[in-house]
C-alpha cells in the first residue's frame, strides 16, 4: 500500500515542463495532476517567493499529500478536489484567472499503480475498479461493472478503441465465457483470462497480455478522453495572452487528442514535433520512455512574448 506521507512517483520530464512554463514570482501557474506533486513543487520553488499554484487531483492519496506538504509552503499554493474536466469550475472558485501557465500529466502515476485498491494493476491482485478517485466519473462505473456487464459488440469497440487491441474480439469473447461461470472481480482473475487467449508469440513481448486491456478499461472507467478534449479548451480559455499549456502524454490516443487540439487554437503557436525525455532520463526512469511533450503559447497581438521560442 502506498506511503499516503511519500510519493514513489518519478515525475518526467520536469526540467522541460519549467522551460515551456517559464515560472515567475508575478505569475499564477494550474497543475491539473498534482499526482506526487514533483511538478507542483517545482514550479512552487521557481516562482518564489510570490508566484500562486492551484493544483487539482481526485486521488484522496494524491490530495492528503499535497495538503500535508501545503502546509511548509503557506496560502500561495491552493489544492483541491476536482477532475481536470472541470478545470475552468475549479479555477474560477480559485479566483485567479487568467494562468500564466498550465501543466497536466497524463501518466498514471506509481502510486497509484502500487495501491491495489485501485485495481489499475495487474502485478498485485485487488478489486476491478481503476476509478483514479471518488470525483473520476459520474455514474460510478468501475472496470467490475464492464467485464461483467457489457455485451460483446462493445467490449470489443471498449478493447480495441481504447486500447487499439488487435485481439479485442478474442478477449471479448474470452471474458464473456469466464462471467457465466463465476464474475471476474479481481484484476488477476481479468490478467489470467486475457493471457489465455492471447497468442504465443505475443506473450512473448515486453508488454504482459494484459496491459492493452487493462488501459482500455481505466480509460472507459475514467472518461480519459472525452476529458482531455474538454479540459485541453476550457484550459485555453483561462491561459493569460504569452501563457503557455504543456502536456505529457503516454500512448498515441492521448498525444493525437492535445496536437489535434492544440492546432485548432487560432491564437496559438504550437510545437511542431514532441518532446521526448532524454536517454539519460530514461535510463534513470524506463516509464520515461513513452512520454511526450507538446507545448502551446497563447500569442498576444498587442506584445511581443520572448519566452515562447523557447522550446519551439
Amino acid at each position: 500500500m502506498t506511503d499516503i506521507n511519500k510519493s514513489i512517483h518519478n515525475a518526467v520530464m520536469v526540467r522541460e515542463v519549467l522551460t515551456a512554463l517559464h515560472p515567475h514570482p508575478e505569475g499564477r501557474y494550474l497543475d491539473a495532476t498534482l499526482g506526487g506533486a514533483t511538478h507542483s513543487l517545482e514550479i512552487l520553488k521557481a516562482s518564489a517567493p510570490t508566484g500562486q499554484l492551484l493544483s487539482l487531483d481526485v486521488d484522496p492519496t494524491a490530495l492528503a499529500r499535497g495538503k500535508r506538504l501545503k502546509k511548509e509552503i503557506g496560502p500561495r499554493w491552493r489544492i483541491m478536489e476536482s477532475n481536470f474536466r472541470h478545470i475552468r469550475d475549479a479555477a474560477e472558485k480559485s479566483k485567479m484567472i487568467p494562468f500564466d501557465g498550465i501543466v497536466f500529466d497524463l501518466g498514471i502515476s506509481s502510486d497509484q499503480l502500487a495501491n491495489p485498491s485501485k485495481g489499475l494493476s495487474f502485478q498485485e491482485d485487488g478489486p476491478l475498479d481503476m476509478r483514479l478517485g471518488p470525483k473520476a466519473n459520474q455514474d460510478a462505473l468501475t472496470a467490475a461493472d464492464i467485464v461483467n456487464s457489457w455485451n460483446k459488440s462493445d467490449l470489443t469497440k471498449c478493447l480495441k478503441n481504447f486500447g487499439e487491441e488487435r485481439f479485442a474480439a478474442r478477449i471479448a469473447d474470452a471474458i464473456i465465457s469466464r462471467r457465466r461461470i463465476q464474475k471476474i472481480t479481481k484484476t488477476k482473475d481479468l490478467a489470467s483470462v486475457v493471457a489465455s487467449v492471447v497468442p504465443r508469440q505475443n506473450q512473448r513481448m515486453r508488454l504482459h497480455p494484459a496491459t492493452k486491456t487493462f488501459q482500455a478499461l481505466r480509460i472507459a472507467v475514467n472518461d480519459e478522453l472525452e476529458s482531455l478534449r474538454v479540459a485541453l479548451n476550457a484550459a485555453w480559455e483561462i491561459l493569460a495572452p504569452c501563457g503557455a499549456i504543456a502536456v505529457i502524454s503516454f500512448h498515441s490516443l492521448e498525444d493525437r487528442i492535445v496536437k489535434q487540439t492544440f492546432k485548432s487554437f487560432a491564437d496559438a503557436e504550437v510545437s511542431k514535433k514532441p518532446i521526448l525525455p532524454s536517454s539519460q532520463e530514461i535510463k534513470q526512469n524506463p516509464r520515461a520512455r513513452s512520454a511526450k511533450l507538446r507545448i502551446a503559447y497563447k500569442q498576444n497581438q498587442n506584445k511581443l512574448c520572448p519566452e515562447v521560442t523557447l522550446l519551439l
